[in-house]
C-alpha cells in the first residue's frame, strides 16, 4: 500500500539547468531560454528562442511507471483523434520520432523519462483576476464535459495505475496524516469526513460513471485567451490523468476560488450547468456532488495543512488560499441546500430519497401550500392532508420524505409511471424535432396507421387534437356539423370533457345545479346497474334499460332536439364501474343510428387494455360497426399530452369539405406527442400488457371476493381487465351504500400507503397501472384487510 503521508514531501526528480539543456538540444535540437514552471511531482520548464515559445519540457518523477506517461500520451492523442477542437497540447517527438525518451540525473543517479509538450498560448487563470466568473466557469465545465465525452471510449492498461496524493479514490490512506494536525475542529471535521467517505461516499462513486479523467484543471493548469478571460485556451498537465468517476472532474474544476470568494458552491454551479450541458448528468450523480465536493477540499486542506506543518522547508507547493476556508463554509451550508442550488441549476426536478435510502431533507410542506394556492389558487389535493409527490416509478409514487405509495387511483400513466421506453422516446424525438403536423414527419404518419391497424374500415383516419377533452369536443362537433342536429344522449353521471361542449356532456358536472340550469340539447339516460340500478334483478334488464334510450330521445325531440350524439364511456369509472348487461349498448346504438345520431365511444379510461382487450368498447359488448367515432386522450400517451379522434376519412372529408374547411391543431400530433403514442403501443405489445391486464385484474378481483367473505362491508367486486368497482354496503340485503365508510376507508388506505379513489357515493374505483404484478396485488390486499379491519 502507498504511504501518502511520505508522499506529502514531493521528492522532485534533482537536474541542473545545464543538463537539461544539452539534453533538449540533442534530443530535440531546440536552445533558448528556459522558465521553471510551477509542478507537484515533477520538472518542467518552458522554452523560448527568438521564434518565441517553442513548447514545455517535462521530466517526470523517477517514481513514475513508463506506462503512466505512456496512458498521459496515448489519452491526449485519443481526446484530439475524437475531438480535435479541443485545446489540449499533444506531444512533440523527438528526432528519432519517439514521445519520450529515457535521462539519468547526473546529480542523483536516478532515471527519468523526459518529453516535449507543445506550447499553447494564453494566460494561465491563477495570473488573471477577471477570469474567476460565471461565464469562465461555465466554459470550463463544458470544455471539460466534451473531454470526458471524447474519453469515455477510451482505454489503457495502466488507467488504473497511476495513484497519486489527490486522488480521490484512494483517498482514505491520507487518514495516517491526521495526527500530524493538532487536536481541533479541523482535525475533527476532517476525521468525519474521512469516515463519511469510507462508508457513504467512495461506495457511492463506485455507482457513477467511472472512466478516464483529467482531474487537475485548477487555475494553474487552465489558460484562457489573451481576448477573452472567459475562452478557456488550453487544459495543461495530464499528470493527474486516472480512471475515476466524473464526479472528480467536477469538485476538481470547483475549487478553483477567487480571492474574496465567500460561496463555496458559485464554482460548481457554473461548472456543473457547463459540464452538463456537454455530457449530461444523472440525478444520482447531482446529488452525490455535495458529498464529493466536501471530500476533494478535505483532501486539499489535509495535505496543505499536513505539509505546511511536517515539512516546512519543503514549501506547500499550494497555498491554502481557500480550501479549508470553504471546506467550513460547506460544511456549515449543508447538503439540502447545495442540493437543492443544483438541482435548480441544472434544471433537475426537486430531490427524492429512494426508498427512505437516501438522506432526509426538512419538510416545507406548508410553505408550498401557501405558494401554490397563492400562485395557482385553490386546488382540490384529493386528499385532506395533501401529498408531496416528487418521484414515481411503475406503479408507485414517492413523496417528499421518500415513502412509497402503492397508486391504485391515477388512470393516466396506465404503462407506468415514467416508463423507461416511453420516457427515452420522447427525449429521443425532442431533440431530433418538435413541431407540428404543418410539415411532412414520418412518425405522424405512421403512428396513425399503427393506431387504427386493427380496426374496422370504417374507422380509418385520426385526427390528433392535445387532450380527451378535446377529442371529444371535435368528435361531438363533427357529429353536429354532419348530422345537422344539436341534441346529444349521455349516460346519467357521465363525464366527458371540461370544454363548454363537454361540459354539457358531462352531467357528473352540473347535476348538482338546479335542474332549470341544465343544458336543455342534452338528456340523460338511466345508468345500466346490475347491482343497484332499477332493474337490477329483472332478466330482461337489457330490453328494459335501453327502453329509456326511447324516452330521452323523445324528450329531446319535445325540446326541439334530435340527437347529434350519444357518447359512451364503456369503462363506466363515473358510474361506480357498473357492468351493464348483454347486448345493452348495442341495443342504445341502434337507437340513436334510427333517430339519426351517431355513437362516440370514449376510450379515454376504457382504451389501451384497461378492459382486458386492447380497445375497451370491444370487451363492453359494444359491436365495432355500430361506432362512428373513437375518442382518447390521458393514457394514449402514458401522460405526454395527446388526444385522438378516429373516424371514417369519408365523414372526415364530408366535416372538411363543409363548414369547416380548416381543421388544424398547432400542437396536436406533433412529432413528441405521437413518439410518446408509438412507444405506449410498444410496451402494450412487447409486455403483453392486455393478457396482463386480464391476468392480474382476475386475480385483484378474486382476493378482494375472499376478503368480502370476511368483511361485510364489501357489497359486490366488479370490473374487467385492470379496472375494479367496488361497491361498500352499510347492509348487504338492502344494498344501502356505505357513503360514510367509503369515505373514511380512502382515509384508512392512505395510512397504509395506498392511493385510491372513489366514484359514485358508497364505491370505490380501483385503476392500476398495467404494470402491477403480484407483489402490487399483495401489498393492495393486506392494505385493504387492514383497513377494513379498523373500520369494523
Amino acid at each position: 500500500m502507498t504511504n501518502h503521508s511520505s508522499l506529502a514531501n514531493r521528492n522532485p526528480p534533482q537536474f541542473e539547468l545545464s543538463q537539461i539543456k544539452s539534453l533538449v538540444k540533442e534530443l530535440y535540437g531546440l536552445e533558448g531560454s528556459f522558465t521553471a514552471l510551477n509542478s507537484e511531482r515533477d520538472l518542467a520548464w518552458l522554452i523560448r528562442n527568438e521564434e518565441g515559445p517553442q513548447g514545455v519540457i517535462k521530466i517526470s518523477n523517477a517514481q513514475e511507471p513508463e506506462g503512466i506517461v505512456d496512458l498521459q500520451i496515448k489519452a491526449v492523442e485519443h481526446i484530439l483523434e475524437q475531438d480535435p477542437t479541443l485545446v489540449v497540447p499533444p506531444v512533440i517527438p523527438t528526432r528519432q520520432h519517439n514521445a519520450y525518451e529515457w535521462i539519468t540525473s547526473e546529480l542523483s543517479g536516478e532515471r527519468h523519462m523526459i518529453r516535449l509538450i507543445a506550447f499553447m498560448d494564453g494566460r494561465v487563470v491563477e495570473n488573471t483576476p477577471e477570469a474567476y466568473c460565471d461565464e469562465y466557469y461555465f466554459n470550463i465545465g463544458a470544455t471539460m464535459g466534451r473531454m470526458n465525452a471524447a474519453l469515455q471510449s477510451f482505454y489503457h492498461p495502466y488507467a488504473g495505475s497511476n495513484q497519486h496524493l489527490w486522488d480521490l479514490g484512494h483517498c482514505l490512506q491520507l487518514r495516517d496524516m491526521l495526527p500530524g494536525l493538532p487536536e481541533g475542529e479541523l482535525r475533527d471535521l476532517l476525521t468525519s469526513t474521512f469516515d463519511k467517505a469510507e462508508h457513504h461516499t467512495l461506495p457511492a462513486l463506485k455507482k457513477t460513471r467511472c472512466q478516464l479523467v483529467h482531474q487537475d484543471a485548477n487555475d494553474a493548469n487552465v489558460m484562457v485567451s489573451h481576448d477573452d478571460p472567459t475562452e478557456i485556451a488550453a487544459i495543461l498537465d495530464f499528470g493527474d490523468v486516472a480512471f475515476n468517476s466524473i464526479l472528480a472532474e467536477i469538485v476538481t474544476i470547483s475549487e478553483t476560488y477567487a480571492e474574496g470568494e465567500e460561496d463555496p458552491i458559485r464554482p460548481l454551479l457554473h461548472v456543473a450547468q457547463g459540464y452538463d450541458s456537454a455530457y449530461p448528468l444523472t440525478g444520482q450523480e447531482v446529488d452525490l456532488l455535495f458529498d464529493v465536493m466536501h471530500l476533494r477540499l478535505a483532501i486539499a486542506s489535509l495535505i496543505i495543512n499536513y505539509r505546511k506543518l511536517n515539512d516546512p522547508e519543503a514549501g506547500t507547493h499550494l497555498e491554502d488560499r481557500f480550501f479549508t476556508k470553504m471546506l467550513f463554509k460547506l460544511n456549515e451550508m449543508g447538503q439540502e441546500t447545495v442540493t437543492r442550488r443544483l438541482r435548480d441549476a441544472l434544471r433537475f426536478p426537486v430531490y427524492s430519497p429512494i426508498d427512505n435510502k437516501g438522506p432526509q431533507f426538512s419538510d416545507h410542506q406548508e410553505a408550498l401550500v401557501q405558494q401554490r394556492e397563492q400562485h395557482l389558487g385553490k386546488i382540490w389535493h384529493f386528499y385532506d392532508q395533501p401529498l408531496h409527490i416528487t418521484r414515481a416509478q411503475g406503479g408507485w409514487m414517492y413523496s417528499a420524505d421518500g415513502t412509497a405509495y402503492l397508486d391504485a387511483y391515477n388512470n393516466v400513466p396506465q404503462m407506468g409511471h415514467c416508463n423507461p421506453h416511453i420516457v427515452k422516446a420522447i427525449a429521443r424525438q425532442a431533440e431530433a424535432l418538435n413541431t407540428n403536423t404543418r410539415y411532412m414527419c414520418d412518425i405522424v404518419a405512421d403512428y396513425a396507421a399503427r393506431l387504427t391497424k386493427d380496426l374496422p374500415d370504417h374507422l380509418d383516419t385520426c385526427i390528433f387534437v392535445n387532450s380527451g377533452s378535446e377529442a371529444n369536443d371535435l368528435a361531438i362537433q363533427i357529429a353536429q356539423s354532419l348530422s345537422g342536429h344539436q341534441g346529444g344522449l349521455v349516460l346519467n353521471n357521465a363525464y366527458h370533457g371540461c370544454t363548454e361542449l363537454t361540459t354539457k356532456y358531462s352531467p357528473e358536472s352540473w347535476l348538482h345545479l338546479p335542474e332549470a340550469q341544465y343544458p336543455t340539447q342534452i338528456e340523460c339516460l338511466i345508468e345500466p346497474d346490475m347491482y343497484n340500478g332499477t332493474y337490477a334483478d329483472h332478466p330482461d334488464a337489457a330490453a328494459l334499460y335501453a327502453a329509456d334510450a326511447d324516452r330521452a330521445i323523445q324528450a329531446l325531440n319535445q325540446r326541439d332536439f334530435q340527437p347529434a350524439a350519444l357518447i359512451l364511456d364503456t369503462a363506466m369509472c363515473a358510474h361506480g364501474v357498473i357492468t351493464p348487461p348483454d347486448s345493452y349498448f348495442d341495443r342504445i346504438a341502434d337507437k340513436v343510428h334510427a333517430a339519426g345520431g351517431y355513437v362516440i365511444a370514449d376510450e379515454v379510461q376504457a382504451g389501451l387494455g384497461r378492459m382486458g382487450t386492447f380497445w375497451g368498447f370491444m370487451g363492453a359488448g359494444l359491436n365495432p360497426e355500430k361506432v362512428d367515432f373513437i375518442t382518447m386522450g390521458k393514457p394514449v400517451a402514458n401522460g405526454h399530452p395527446l388526444g385522438v379522434v378516429i373516424l371514417s376519412s369519408q365523414m372526415m372529408k364530408q366535416f372538411i369539405g363543409g363548414t369547416h374547411p380548416l381543421l388544424f391543431s398547432t400542437f396536436g400530433g406533433n412529432t413528441v406527442a405521437c413518439a410518446a403514442g408509438m412507444a405506449v403501443l410498444d410496451v402494450i405489445e412487447r409486455e403483453k400488457l392486455v393478457q396482463k391486464s386480464n391476468d392480474i385484474g382476475d386475480q385483484l378481483r378474486a382476493r378482494l371476493r375472499q376478503l368480502a367473505e370476511k368483511h361485510p362491508l364489501i357489497g359486490d367486486v366488479r370490473g374487467r381487465g385492470m379496472l375494479v368497482g367496488l361497491e361498500l354496503v352499510t347492509s348487504r340485503e338492502n344494498r344501502t351504500p356505505a357513503e360514510k365508510e367509503t369515505e373514511q376507508l380512502i382515509n384508512e388506505m392512505i395510512k397504509r400507503q395506498v392511493m385510491i379513489g372513489k366514484s359514485l357515493p358508497g364505491t370505490l374505483k380501483i385503476r392500476p397501472s398495467l404494470t402491477w404484478g403480484k407483489e402490487e396485488v399483495d401489498f393492495f390486499i393486506n392494505a385493504m384487510d387492514e383497513s377494513l379491519k379498523a373500520l369494523s
